[in-house]
């Protein structure tokens, strides 16, 4: 059962929304509620302080509090829209299930879309979710290293009091985002120092550059060279984005290697490509990589790659929107990373 403060939050944002307090309308003050329900100041306080941070009232000091009649209040559907890069592919299934898991159990329906990371295509989904009837939204962001031109339209559901969970990354140019991420920084630290532990001391790497995590394995790794007494080396570092992958991999993987010893790649999908590119010269090069999906399992050679719990990082996030729905507060979450051969 929610805590009484909570449980009062939201018998007062139900009558909000049901039109017995009407936009401008004072509520009853702290005394009359704690007469009302008999519940303790610091709870009928703690209450009111969850519909102020949401929008839904506004305290006018000397007077009271008032129910914002700016603010635009809908009515809950049990509808959450889970928006991702891809649904069908890869990672996604296991993450979409814990999603699934926790929201089909307390009576919510996903509704799924895919950006197929391009920001034109968020923006279009995005617009679609607005005029749509739905409670909140569980999204990974698009293209997350760099500025992202939607940031208007999660302000608008921030704005209808829609919440919104991020995963895998999120925008920094969000105010307080709630998201939950892998420690990618970690994740790159603990591949580069495995390597190094097998005694491999020149050790390229594949990152993607359009997307944090990226940025975040790239940092960890040259943190763990640096801490090594190894320097980074650039022509060791191959960047991509989402659209020239296959081909920037195909002609300069055998590059970045020369010398090289050891090859850090940004996930299992990545690692996959750079073994079938590099054909028998594979056999000479150990790889670390991310996400330890089948794609590790299956491969020939075989790779070590990281392990998230895939499945715990969605059922994650739809908690913590269920709980923002609720009147909760929610913090980030950063999930560690696990080596797995």
């Amino acid at each position: 059962m929610n805590p009484k403060y909570i449980q009062l939050a939201n018998q007062l944002r139900n009558e909000i929304q049901s039109g017995h307090y009407k936009d401008g309308q004072k509520l009853p003050s702290e005394n009359e509620l704690v007469s009302i329900t008999h519940f303790s100041r610091q709870t009928v306080r703690q209450a009111m302080d969850i519909l102020q941070r949401e929008g839904l009232t506004v305290r006018i000091q000397g007077s009271g509090t008032y129910v914002n009649k700016l603010k635009r209040v809908h009515n809950r559907t049990n509808n959450i829209a889970v928006v991702t890069t891809y649904i069908g592919e890869y990672i996604f299934p296991a993450i979409l299930q814990g999603i699934d898991h926790v929201l089909s159990k307390n009576n919510y329906t996903s509704l799924l879309a895919a950006t197929r990371n391009r920001v034109d295509n968020e923006r279009k989904i995005l617009t679609e979710l607005l005029d749509k009837p739905i409670d909140g939204l569980i999204v990974e962001g698009t293209k997350t290293a760099l500025p992202n031109p939607n940031i208007d339209l999660y302000e608008q559901f921030d704005s209808k009091g829609i919440p919104i969970v991020f995963i895998n990354g999120f925008y920094p140019d969000l105010q307080n985002p709630v998201y939950v991420v892998a420690d990618d920084r970690a994740g790159g630290r603990i591949a580069c120092r495995w390597l190094l532990d097998k005694g491999h001391r020149n050790i390229a790497s594949i990152f993607k550059s359009d997307d944090i995590q990226g940025h975040r394995r790239y940092a960890g790794y040259s943190e763990a060279l640096r801490d090594a007494g190894i320097s980074v080396d650039d022509d060791h570092v191959l960047w991509y984005v989402t659209e020239n992958r296959d081909s920037l991999i195909e002609n300069h993987v055998k590059d970045i290697l020369k010398g090289c010893t050891g090859l850090i790649c940004y996930n299992d999908e990545v690692a996959l490509q750079a073994l079938r590119h590099l054909g028998d010269e594979a056999k000479h090069v150990e790889i670390v990589s991310f996400d330890h999906s089948t794609y590790a399992s299956l491969a020939t050679p075989s790779f070590f790659s990281l392990s998230n719990p895939k499945e715990n990082l969605g059922r994650t996030a739809a908690q913590k929107l269920l709980h923002m729905l609720a009147g909760s507060d929610e913090k980030p979450s950063v999930l560690p990373w696990s080596l797995e051969e």
